[in-house]
């Protein structure tokens, strides 16, 4: 065999193994890309896994529940959630759907001839069809018998919303610092003006109590004031 063709058969082996390795790094990548696209789907449920979870933290903190749950679970909690959301938006009480009087199942009844802070009480009741929210201080004026008006101050007490069904009822107090002294600048109270909150109309209400009230009308701290419906 001639030097020559000894050479020729080394670059065809050489060529033969290079078509080879080729063939096979080839089917290498066949592969690899099979297996990413097989991986595909796999990945697609993993990422739907902490979507589902933070449904589910939503609805549960919509209802107010803290742990966390499955889809249905979370679906569950947030229709909870919008049932609350819904409550917030009720219609207010306004003063033609209610009803005013002094008294609350806790009493109320101010000793007028005493000295010492007293506490009077006036109840609102629903009295449409349909539930509604109050919230805030209400307006109160004393009307004295000699003409004279005071427009009653508010507490540092917040407000509480609340919603009142039909036939339900909520109070507020009015904190009063009754006079016995005949030189005391007093008024003699003969009828109340009370407004809901929110409102413009007002319920005119007879003072039941007699009695006399120490006047500081002009007081920057008066001992007389109004607080909040719905806060004891």
């Amino acid at each position: 065999m001639s030097h020559r063709s000894t050479l020729r058969r080394g670059r065809s082996a050489a060529v033969a193994g290079l078509i080879t390795a080729a063939a096979l790094g080839l089917a290498a990548c066949n592969g690899g890309s099979a297996g990413a696209s097989g991986a595909g789907p796999t990945n697609s449920v993993s990422a739907a896994a902490p979507d589902t979870g933070a449904q589910g933290r939503t609805g549960s903190q919509g209802s107010g529940d803290s742990t966390g749950g499955s889809g249905g679970t979370a679906t569950t909690s947030s229709h909870t959630g919008q049932k609350g959301q819904a409550g917030d938006r009720l219609g207010r009480c306004t003063t033609d759907g209610l009803q005013a009087g002094w008294g609350s199942e806790g009493g109320g009844v101010p000793d007028m001839k005493s000295d010492q802070q007293q506490t009077a009480a006036v109840w609102l009741k629903n009295i449409g069809s349909t539930p509604c929210t109050v919230s805030g201080f209400p307006g109160v004026q004393i009307k004295g018998t000699d003409g004279t008006t005071w427009d009653l101050g508010r507490s540092a007490k917040k407000p509480q919303p609340k919603v009142l069904k039909p036939n339900a009822h909520t109070s507020f107090t009015i904190t009063l610092l009754p006079t016995t002294r005949a030189d005391d600048k007093k008024v003699e109270p003969g009828q109340v003006l009370i407004t809901p909150p929110n409102e413009k109309k007002h319920f005119q209400l007879q003072w039941p109590f007699g009695g006399a009230i120490l006047d500081q009308s002009g007081a920057t701290h008066p001992g007389t004031f109004v607080n909040p419906v719905n806060v004891p």
